[in-house]
């Protein structure tokens, strides 16, 4: 998985309020940055997270809106499994720690898409696709 990870991680504090880590995401053109206190991951602020708490940016730490305790994978977690992980908890980054538990890097889905461009050996869509337009009923949110 080396060659999939993304070789300069930016990490946060907890404290950090959400309208300096929006401007940050923005400024670096990253949609992830994993919280962290003295190298042990707390969290994962997303741009969907910050997105959450739009009218509150100022009044909202990093802590608060974060996801605390995500899914992780190690430096030795095979590709396939970390797209799996990826895949079954509808996520788009997976942080690496060390056996001892510290932050190593970070995999985002276009990292793994990044794979892919350097195959061309797959060169279609391996899909079946069914195109359904969705039912009225569908639309209608329900409490």
């Amino acid at each position: 998985t080396a060659a999939a990870m993304t070789r300069e991680v930016v990490v946060i504090p907890p404290e950090l309020n959400l309208a300096a880590a929006h401007h940050l995401m923005d400024k670096s053109r990253i949609r992830h940055l994993p919280v962290v206190r003295q190298g042990a991951l707390l969290g994962i602020l997303s741009d969907r997270d910050v997105l959450r708490y739009n009218a509150r940016l100022e009044r909202t730490t990093c802590a608060e809106a974060m996801t605390a305790a995500p899914i992780t994978c190690t430096p030795a977690t095979p590709v396939a499994r970390v797209a799996a992980l990826m895949i079954e908890h509808k996520i788009d980054s997976i942080p690496v720690l060390s056996e001892g538990g510290r932050l190593v890097g970070l995999v985002t889905s276009s990292d793994l898409l990044g794979l892919l461009v350097d195959q061309p050996e797959v060169n279609r869509l391996p899909f079946d696709f069914h195109v359904r337009m969705a039912e009225p009923q569908e639309l209608v949110a329900t409490a």
